[in-house]
């Protein structure tokens, strides 16, 4: 992770995940965009398959295999996902992309719940 946040992360990167759920939104910089990538594996994501690709002249896309298990009796689920990744004079877009935002929504909410509300309004 040091060498994406030093060699390879522009200063002033964003990183978008779409939907409803406590890890969606958009991080900025580099110390976000690592934070949330801790938190993908800490909810038991297991990214794999990764294929990269090059989209016009600033344009990078990533494929992947993401594997999650419920923590629970539910069996894992398996869903193909890309990001899309725009680099122009040292900046950075990314946005990441899946084909089941409810099943992700879900999952998410399920592996991350929110703290009591004392904890959550202090």
């Amino acid at each position: 992770m040091a060498t994406l946040k030093s060699d390879v992360f522009a200063p002033d990167i964003t990183w978008n995940l779409p939907g409803h759920h406590p890890l969606s939104g958009i991080k900025r910089g580099p110390d976000e965009v690592i934070a949330f990538f801790a938190a993908l594996m800490g909810s038991g994501v297991v990214v794999e398959d990764v294929h990269f690709g090059t989209m016009e002249e600033d344009g990078v896309v990533e494929r992947h295999t993401a594997t999650a298990c419920w923590r629970t009796a539910r069996p894992s689920t398996s869903r193909r996902a890309a990001t899309t990744a725009s680099v122009t004079a040292g900046s950075t877009r990314c946005r990441s992309t899946r084909a089941t935002k409810h099943n992700v929504d879900r999952y998410f909410w399920a592996v991350n719940p929110l703290k009591p509300i004392p904890d959550r309004l202090g």
